[in-house]
């Protein structure tokens, strides 16, 4: 009896000193993986290591669903169809042939110290350039933006390509999709991408396959699927919004596809935002983008994709806008959104605007901000008062004293959620588009914005981030000395996940 008693004692003893083995093991190896893949990010590489090390399992859990973001992986796809179609430029064929009408339109001014901004941006960017003869308007919210983008869709003729982050099976998804299918059963191509992790709402709804059947000219893919034996797939996000009708009209900026950007179908919790509707010879590049998307997550090549006729119209001069398109992520020109928002802050002389919902950026931008305020750069930051992500919305209080004591100006913004993401420098030029001032949109999301200078669209966009600052509080230090202790230990401990944010 004694005999058994010990034997199984002995053999829950090696059970346990099996399973502390295992977990030792584990840990091991995760924390290998931390440091082989994030030696350049030694502070979030620190989080990660410490929640391993203090949660194993649980830790481990949540670095493969957060912390691993396979940026090579995912990279090399993207830039192998990159390559392709870059190489496509210079082989006979539609593009080609599109790119040689482009010369015309490609910038060729004299450069003033004011526009030194465009030789910084040829260096740093090297496959984007400026293009002439554009002309944009701005469009506030979904409000005004989306009859307008419904509009010409009905006038369609030949093609319509969607891409956003969000797509939601409310009223507004409802009725776009609509027009979308008729248009369809017409014989205009309709092409649409979604982000598996933004429109997950309306996919696990099966929204999306109600809209497609018997239909061959709608066709709707994800643009990455979400695998629970690959968990990290959800880091790499598409996070662009835009509308190409028939190569010829673009419409991009922050508005998703969404009834909450309606001011009119929710009139107390509508988001707030900005939108822009391009015509002219730069909607080209919208398109190149677009259809390399395409060419990613269909897996067709590119040359099969390109080469349609009607993609590429002869582009003709619309306005008096010098635009830049501007794409970023994994594969292509890596970091690209944090490399412009960079320019804006180096190049800036007289005054920086940055109009954001999600103010989380690294270390070393919010030096370069400081000392741009050093320099007597007027530097004003626009942020909302009610953010939709209450962790967001803390660390980035938790960097406010910094700004604020070298002269920089903070700016909630009240009322409803603002999503706007604007940029404005010295008063000359601009940026917008999907890109957030923080570390997910600099390093992990393909975003998609564009630089503008000239034309009606900046004297609009000035005077419309001047009516965003009216309409909100400004921060000053006497204020954030009234913060209550359970504010700033929220604002301490959200600071913590900066690095993952």
């Amino acid at each position: 009896m004694f005999i058994d008693i010990f034997l199984v004692s002995q053999a829950s003893l090696w059970g346990w000193v099996t399973l502390i083995i295992f977990f030792l093991c584990m840990d091991i190896v995760a924390i290998l993986h931390i440091l082989k893949n994030k030696h350049d990010q030694p502070a979030s590489a620190i989080l990660w290591i410490f929640l391993v090390i203090e949660l194993h399992i649980a830790g481990i859990i949540l670095y493969l669903i957060l912390g691993i973001n396979r940026l090579n992986t995912k990279g090399l796809k993207v830039g192998k169809i990159h390559k392709s179609t870059r190489a496509m430029r210079n082989t006979p064929g539609t593009l080609s042939k599109y790119l040689e009408k482009m010369i015309q339109f490609n910038y060729s001014g004299n450069l003033k110290d004011e526009h030194k901004y465009l030789s910084v941006l040829d260096r740093i960017l090297p496959s984007t350039y400026p293009v002439c003869g554009n002309n944009l308007e701005l469009l506030e919210d979904g409000t005004t933006a989306y009859p307008k983008m419904f509009n010409a869709i009905r006038n369609a003729k030949n093609h319509i390509h969607l891409q956003s982050y969000i797509i939601m099976n409310d009223d507004t998804g409802d009725k776009l999709f609509n027009i979308l299918k008729e248009k369809a059963k017409t014989g205009v191509k309709v092409k649409v991408l979604f982000d598996r992790m933004g429109s997950g709402k309306a996919y696990k709804a099966h929204f999306f396959k109600h809209w497609t059947k018997g239909l061959p000219n709608f066709e709707i893919k994800p643009f990455s699927k979400v695998n629970l034996l690959a968990p990290y797939r959800i880091q790499l996000r598409n996070h662009r919004k835009l509308l190409i009708v028939d190569g010829k009209t673009a419409f991009i900026g922050g508005v998703n596809i969404s009834s909450e950007n309606d001011q009119h179908i929710n009139k107390n919790k509508y988001i707030h935002d900005l939108h822009s509707k391009i015509t002219g010879p730069v909607v080209g590049e919208f398109q190149y983008i677009f259809l390399r998307d395409w060419s990613l997550v269909t897996k067709i090549s590119p040359l099969e994709i390109f080469e349609v006729n009607n993609y590429f119209p002869s582009p003709i001069k619309c306005g008096n806008s010098l635009v830049r398109v501007n794409s970023s992520g994994p594969g292509q020109t890596y970091e690209a959104s944090k490399k412009l928002f960079m320019t804006a802050v180096t190049t800036a002389q007289h005054s920086l605007w940055i109009v954001t919902p999600y103010f989380v950026p690294d270390k070393s931008f919010i030096d370069m901000l400081c000392m741009a305020a050093g320099r007597n750069v007027e530097i004003k930051i626009v942020i909302p008062q009610n953010n939709n992500h209450w962790y967001v919305h803390y660390a980035a209080r938790s960097i406010y004293n910094t700004l604020l004591k070298a002269n920089i100006r903070i700016f909630e913004k009240k009322g409803v959620f603002s999503h706007v993401k604007a940029m404005m420098v010295d008063g000359i030029w601009a940026t917008m588009g999907s890109s957030n001032c923080d570390n997910r949109s600099f390093r992990l999301n393909y975003e998609l914005d564009f630089v503008v200078q000239g034309g009606d669209f900046i004297r609009d966009l000035h005077d419309q981030i001047l009516k965003e600052i009216e309409e909100s509080e400004e921060i000053t230090l006497e204020k954030r000395k009234k913060r209550t202790p359970k504010e700033e230990l929220l604002e301490n401990f959200c600071s913590l996940l900066t690095p993952v944010l």
